[in-house]
């Protein structure tokens, strides 16, 4: 059975855009095993979408 362990980002978003710098971050998350699971709206009091939260997985080692 796997094992997985778990990371949550959360972003800030300008007019409905990601940050293009963020391209980096997630860029070296996918260098480092992370896969991108579920991304979601964090910002639930006003219904705004200017806070994603990422959720990423990848296998525990050993």
């Amino acid at each position: 059975m796997s094992k997985w362990e778990y990371k949550i980002i959360n972003i800030r978003s300008e007019n409905y855009r990601l940050d293009p710098n963020a391209a980096t971050q997630l860029n070296q998350l996918g260098e480092d095993g992370w896969e991108l699971v579920s991304i979601t709206s964090v910002n639930f009091k006003t219904g705004a979408t200017d806070n994603i939260a990422m959720v990423f997985k990848r296998p525990v080692a050993g």
